[in-house]
């Protein structure tokens, strides 16, 4: 069970920046610290403009990146409860403030309520599948 938190983290992890990819013709924080590679640029997929699309392109990845965070963290605690839950809570709090703090100039990326409402909701179902699932099992 542990070992599946390693795979679905890395898994959610590999989607988002698909997406990017895939589907976005910008520019991701990522390729600023590696360089881009010359192929990626022939891969990418236009989407026609739709409130979908947008939510898919845009929220989305956010969420699978938050998501995979949380499934790396149950995956290091896995077995401490304790120290998970103030690992999640940290974690939590500064994908929130990072979020936030995109409304300064200082931080890079732009402010999208909807990016805290996917984050929130993969967390959410994220919590209640691993409470239904594995804590049912294990405590």
């Amino acid at each position: 069970m542990k070992r599946n938190y390693c795979l679905l983290s890395i898994t959610s992890l590999v989607i988002g920046i698909g997406i990017y990819v895939l589907f976005r013709n910008s520019e991701m924080l990522l390729f600023q610290w590696a360089p881009k590679l010359k192929f990626i640029n022939s891969i990418y997929m236009p989407i026609e403009y739709s409130i979908i699309s947008s939510m898919f392109l845009f929220n989305l990845s956010d969420a699978l990146w938050f998501l995979s965070g949380i499934l790396f963290i149950r995956y290091l605690w896995f077995y401490k409860i304790k120290e998970m839950l103030i690992y999640l809570l940290c974690f939590y709090l500064v994908g929130i403030i990072f979020e936030i703090s995109q409304l300064s100039r200082n931080i890079p990326g732009t402010f999208d309520t909807l990016d805290l409402v996917f984050m929130s909701i993969a967390a959410f179902f994220e919590g209640l599948l691993y409470n239904f699932f594995v804590k049912r099992r294990f405590v």
